[in-house]
């Protein structure tokens, strides 16, 4: 149910990409609307309120680390220049040596965009991330704590037609740069079927990275996690 909320949420607040689909060169104006999930899997260490915890789980147990998630990307282009707006949310649980962690997750990315060539478009603008963590131990007590910052982003969106209906795409990008996380990135590899002229699904697998620190003592939150796992989605084309 709170995945199926935040799907509408982005669908009707975020204003509107693909995951890099090529614009349409016989008009000025173009615009796209993605949703896609990710069965996201967890890897690192964080600390809440000065408790730490190991949250490496493996591949195995990935739906035992998904308890909700929902995405969207949507852009507006004009002729070699887009805006578009990421958002991102996932709720993720783990359990190890009866320590029990969970985040709550929300990414937004909103980027401009630029189409240097046919097949590759560098883009530059801000990643937005909040955390709500908790962190129950062996002795019952349950520290929590949330953060949230902005990391400055760039990054590039390669796409590789492989036939008029396939093509293969890299998006990634890096951030942070000790402005708010140490650092941050993501890189997308996917597949791409364009279905019919309106419509696309893609496949492929997402690895998202974050390792942000504030506090000490009993007020330190340490956050160095990759979260990671398949994806798939789907475009609409206007």
């Amino acid at each position: 149910m709170k995945a199926t909320l935040v799907l509408i949420t982005a669908l009707v607040l975020v204003p509107l990409t693909s995951l890099a689909q090529t614009p349409d060169p016989s008009k000025d104006w173009n615009g796209d609307v993605s949703v896609y999930m990710l069965a996201a899997g967890m890897s690192g260490n964080t600390t809440v309120r000065g408790i730490p915890a190991d949250v490496d789980v493996p591949f195995s147990k990935i739906w035992d680390n998904l308890e909700a998630t929902g995405m969207g990307r949507a852009a507006v282009w004009y002729r070699r220049w887009g805006v578009s707006t990421d958002v991102i949310y996932m709720q993720l649980g783990a359990t190890k040596n009866n320590v029990n962690v969970s985040f709550d997750q929300w990414v937004v990315q909103p980027v401009v965009e630029y189409k240097a060539t046919d097949w590759l478009s560098p883009y530059a603008g801000a990643r937005y991330l909040r955390l709500n963590g908790s962190v129950q131990g062996p002795l019952g007590r349950t520290p929590s704590g949330t953060q949230e910052w902005w990391d400055p982003v760039i990054g590039a969106d390669l796409r590789l037609p492989a036939s008029s209906k396939f093509a293969l795409q890299f998006r990634g990008d890096i951030g942070g740069f000790g402005a708010g996380s140490t650092v941050s990135g993501q890189l997308e590899p996917l597949l791409d079927w364009r279905v019919k002229k309106w419509i696309s699904i893609q496949a492929g697998y997402r690895w998202f990275y974050a390792d942000y620190k504030t506090g000490s003592g009993l007020s330190l939150f340490r956050y160095d996690v990759w979260t990671q796992g398949p994806q798939v989605g789907a475009t609409f084309h206007f």
